[in-house]
């Protein structure tokens, strides 16, 4: 970052947006799903945003591909995901905004129903910004758009609200509970959250990628891609290992692979003759793909052990299955249907009244190439949100919550947090 000296902001007194129950920062997959299902269960919630739309990496940087519904290959008889990811699937084959995604394993195809669901599919990005904003307004959340935090508000080691920057200017906003689903950790990070980073290449870690979209392309192509109709997102440039959290390095990856795009897509044409003829580029990504920047200390961290083993745990609030997509070379499938994930993941180490969630949450690299995928981060954030609204409902801590009542509500509304590994 760079730095010509320092400069002393004046003090002033800033206008108090209002009071909330839980306050939800980002809404990407995580962040939207907490902010339903916090106000699904009776908490005044509000969700801050930066674009004008939800869905994060979903829908601003055009990952049109959600996957880990189930384990990718046998045995996958569990749908770890349901809940609010189930219903948004569910909404968006209504809607007609999903297909089975060609990367799918033939044993990972299903009947597309609910309870039922498929390993993986391809979505059309508008469809899914209308559908969950149509979530999100029916829960009853209130919603700033175009909204960028800035800095916490404590007492002691307490989050007690946050500091953004909305287009009616620096905002402060009181919450009971603070989600943290920035990506970055940009909440725990200001609160002084511990938590470690992979930089550079100095270890294996999954590099950005802008994904753009094409059309024009033979029907029966068979290029690489998130096919939707005749429209088909694919991976691009990639900048290398950069520090997405760092405001110099994620502009100079940004221009870097902006620049790139059109080489990369006749570098395409040029592997594939024959299968691109004709295509052009439709939309970029509005964000670049930013995979890993910063993973913050939790009451546990999630090990490479306890996914390739399939561990159970008291604390269980959500269930994964994904494979580890990089770290030993290739994609390694898990041997059983899934793994859970405990509620001290998302407690973090040191600071009360916030959860972590998202791509940020408590883990090692192995297990978060796993965990990672969209359905997992769903389901995650949705235990959050559950979560929270109990901590406001009981006046409790976030690490003094009753497990065993988090558990109980999660079952009731349609949550797969391990139970169903018992009903072949």
């Amino acid at each position: 970052m760079k730095s010509e000296g320092r400069y002393l902001e004046s003090a002033k007194e800033i206008n108090v947006y209002g009071k909330y129950d839980v306050i939800v920062i980002g809404g990407g997959c995580a962040g939207f799903s907490s902010a339903i299902a916090a106000a699904r269960n009776g908490a005044k919630t509000l969700i801050v945003e930066r674009f004008p739309f939800f869905g994060g990496t979903a829908t601003a940087s055009l990952m049109a591909n959600i996957v880990g519904f189930r384990n990718q290959v046998e045995p996958d008889y569990l749908q770890t995901t349901k809940g609010i990811g189930e219903e948004l699937m569910l909404n968006l084959f209504k809607e007609g905004g999903a297909v089975n995604s060609r990367n799918a394993y033939p044993s990972a195809i299903r009947s597309n129903t609910k309870g039922d669901l498929s390993y993986n599919y391809a979505f059309d990005t508008e469809v899914f910004k209308f559908v969950v904003l149509k979530m999100v307004k029916d829960a009853g959340v209130d919603i700033l758009f175009h909204t960028y935090f800035s800095d916490v508000i404590m007492e002691d080691n307490t989050v007690t609200g946050i500091i953004c920057e909305t287009k009616s200017g620096r905002q402060a906003i009181y919450g009971g509970i603070i989600i943290d689903a920035s990506g970055d950790g940009d909440v725990a990070f200001k609160a002084g959250v511990p938590f470690w980073q992979t930089r550079g290449d100095e270890a294996p870690r999954l590099n950005d990628c802008l994904m753009y979209k094409i059309t024009g392309f033979p029907a029966e192509t068979k290029a690489s891609g998130c096919l939707y109709k005749n429209t088909m997102v694919v991976w691009g440039p990639s900048p290398g290992a950069t520090n997405a959290a760092d405001a110099d390095e994620l502009s100079a990856e940004e221009v870097k692979v902006r620049l790139a795009v059109y080489q990369d897509l006749e570098a395409k044409k040029k592997a594939h003759p024959g299968e691109l003829d004709g295509a052009w580029v439709l939309d970029t990504g509005s964000l670049i793909g930013v995979r890993q920047t910063r993973f913050f200390e939790g009451e546990y961290k999630i090990t490479n052990e306890d996914v390739l083993e399939g561990r159970e745990f008291d604390d269980s609030i959500a269930m994964a299955a994904n494979p580890i997509i990089h770290y030993y070379g290739y994609r390694r499938f898990l041997e059983h249907e899934g793994y859970q994930i405990p509620y001290r993941c998302i407690v973090p180490r040191k600071v009360e009244n916030l959860y972590v969630i998202g791509r940020c949450m408590s883990t090692d690299q192995q297990a978060y190439e796993s965990w990672r995928a969209m359905a997992h981060v769903l389901a995650i954030g949705e235990a959050a949100g559950v979560a929270a609204a109990l901590c406001i409902k009981t006046k409790c801590r976030v690490r003094n919550l009753d497990i065993k009542a988090l558990q109980a509500r999660l079952i009731e509304q349609n949550c797969e947090i391990g139970q169903g590994k018992h009903k072949k």
